[in-house]
């Protein structure tokens, strides 16, 4: 029995510790990309499957504290550091919700932010039926452009405050809509980029994926004011090509000092992982980072409040 439970655990944490390094191959394929998105999964697995093969056969444990190691350092450097700064005096709250195309929980929606009383409101997978929904019920947000799409891939950003050159943009070669605009925090201009990628689902969607990815990269890296890039990015952290992102736009990720804040998917909590963000710039600090309750969508959604350091 003791040895039946040793070979049944070190068959789990060997194929868990092989998930996890396979991930690191994300870059050659997606379905080796979509193995990286886990790794708070393996940790646990490996942590616990480790301690309980230390206590039945303590010479075999050893080998996967290694991996342990190699894990906890892609999930625990998001706990500490960062532009985490709770003495903003002037801060600006941005909300960002995946509503979901096919959700049709409205006052879920609205609730949220009536609770939460965001500046700025990004909504994604936003359709006419959507449109219909919200826009009445928005109207202390005057400063707004809607891009309503029958798919999953319309886009819409309201604002309480004000945001000049307000404007629709193509990112990448997949022809979804993203949204830039500016406005100011302590007369400082900050650059707003709302941004919702395809799924990287298949070759082809992937490489749409990691392409627009690749260009906003270039696009913060070559914008004059400070940058908020915000949205459902279809990848979460531990991706190569998120760590591609951030080294090609020089910005950080809100959550750090926060904790991972894992977003997707809403149905099945053990396997849930981040693929909503904002990104800021190093000049940004960040007063309060959170997730907000289920509204109806299989993504959760989120709310930064930020301001100058």
């Amino acid at each position: 029995m003791k040895n039946n439970l040793s070979r049944l655990l070190i068959l789990i944490l060997t194929l868990t510790a092989m998930c996890s390094l396979l991930g690191y191959l994300g870059a050659y394929h997606w379905m080796l990309d979509m193995l990286s998105h886990f790794k708070l999964q393996y940790l646990i697995i490996l942590t616990t499957g480790t301690i309980l093969l230390y206590f039945l056969k303590k010479n075999s444990a050893i080998i996967y504290i290694i991996f342990i190691v190699i894990t906890a350092m892609e999930v625990l450097p998001v706990y500490y550091g960062g532009n985490k700064l709770d003495t903003l005096s002037t801060s600006v709250k941005i909300v960002c919700i995946n509503l979901l195309s096919s959700n049709d929980d409205s006052e879920k929606v609205i609730q949220f932010i009536d609770a939460k009383l965001p500046d700025i409101v990004v909504l994604q997978e936003y359709t006419n039926r959507w449109q219909n929904q919200l826009e009445p019920k928005l109207s202390e947000y005057q400063c707004r452009l809607t891009v309503p799409r029958d798919d999953n891939f319309g886009i819409a950003v309201f604002s309480k405050i004000h945001l000049s050159g307000l404007e629709q943009k193509q990112i990448g070669n997949a022809g979804l809509p993203s949204v830039t605009g500016n406005f100011k925090v302590d007369n400082t201009d900050i650059t707003l980029i709302a941004s919702h990628p395809l799924p990287p689902v298949g070759s082809h969607f992937f490489d749409q994926r990691n392409l627009q990815l690749e260009q906003l990269g270039r696009l913060v890296a070559g914008a004059k004011n400070e940058v908020v890039l915000v949205g459902d990015l279809n990848i979460s952290s531990f991706s190569t090509h998120f760590k591609q992102l951030i080294s090609n736009s020089g910005l950080s990720d809100s959550r750090k000092g926060f904790g991972l804040l894992t977003t997707w998917p809403t149905w099945f909590g053990l396997a849930q992982t981040t693929l909503d963000h904002c990104l800021i710039s190093n000049d940004i600090g960040v007063k309060a980072r959170e997730v907000g309750d289920n509204i109806g969508s299989d993504h959760l959604p989120i709310l930064v409040e930020i301001g100058m350091k």
